[in-house]
Formats: C-alpha cells, structure tokens, sequence
C-alpha cells in the first residue's frame, strides 16, 4: 500500500472560475489524485464558451470561461447543498487516491499591505501589485475565518508536509492565516 496522500487547498480565490464558483483549486487538486485519465484530464481546464445554465440551482448562472472541474464540482454541491460532500462526491468520481482537503468553509479575501502603508484586498489585486514590484510586508484574511474542524484533525496524522505549488501570498500563506492553523 502507498502513502496517503493529502493536498490542503485555499478558499479565498478571488478570480477567475474559481473566484466565482469559490471551488478554490479544490478541482485541479483532485484531478491530481485521479486515476480516470479520460475525459476528465483533457478537459478540466478546458474553458466552456459562452452560454448559460437553465437549472432551478443555476438559474441565469453565465458559464463561459469557467473550467470543467469547477462547474462540475460547483454542480455537485448545488445538487448536495455542502460543498464538503460535493468534494468527497468528485473525489470518489475520479477514483482518486488522495484527499482533498480545504483550509476553510467560510469565505473570506486575502489582503496585503504593502512597504508604503497601501494595501489591496482579494487574490487578484493582491498578485497584480506584487506583479508590479511592490514589497509585501503583511498578508491578513477578512473576514477572519477558522480552519476547517476535519482539516485540523487530519493535519496532526500528517507524517511530512510538502509546501506548493502557487503563488506565497495569495496560495500558500492563506492555508496558514485561519484561527487553529499555528
């Protein structure tokens, strides 16, 4: 038998499919737990063309430029109404031989503040400024959320940890800035 393998996912995606679905990189990392190659490996992040969704849950819901993975983890947890569920849901889907753990279920922004006292507040904004050279010298979640109950429970089983891939401040920090992570 393998390792038990474990991924710790940010929630706090401001842009983008994951910012709007909130699905996070919940998708993509259980797409790398996957043992289904196909479809689901060609077409995760494949983005889907303009169009809209008549469902009673996604009523009006524009889909064009979304990823598969995220709609369809987003679908799941319209069907299941818990995001968590619809996670263990997709992870059982793709036959996956990790788990998918993420930080938090409360939404919440990343902010910075910068070396001049300025500060920007949401995933995007945060890595366009630092893009532009600016110097973080303090990273914060608003609202202040906790770490997810399970998460924490599942981390103090963790034999090692490996930390990335992604952006410092807005991927890896974050999974550190929720009360109960230190």
């Amino acid at each position: 038998m393998g390792p038990n393998v474990h991924a710790v996912v940010t929630m706090f995606d401001s842009g983008g499919s994951s910012g709007q679905f909130a699905t996070s990189s919940a998708s993509f990392r259980l797409e790398t737990f996957s043992s289904v190659r196909w479809p689901w490996r060609a077409t995760k992040q494949k983005r889907a063309r303009s169009c809209s969704l008549d469902s009673p849950n996604l009523r009006g819901r524009r889909l064009g430029g979304h990823t598969s993975g995220n709609l369809l983890l987003s679908m799941m947890e319209q069907y299941s109404g818990d995001f968590l569920a619809a996670v263990d849901s997709l992870r059982d889907l793709l036959d996956c031989n990790g788990h998918v753990w993420p930080i938090s279920v409360e939404h919440a922004s990343v902010c910075a503040e910068y070396e001049d006292g300025s500060q920007a507040q949401g995933e995007v904004a945060v890595d366009l400024e630092q893009v532009q050279g600016r110097r973080i010298v303090r990273t914060w979640l608003d609202p202040e959320v906790r770490i997810h109950r399970p998460v924490a429970d599942a981390i103090q089983t963790f034999d090692a940890v490996i930390i990335g891939p992604g952006s410092f401040f807005t991927s890896l920090m974050p999974i550190l800035l929720g009360e109960g992570s230190a």
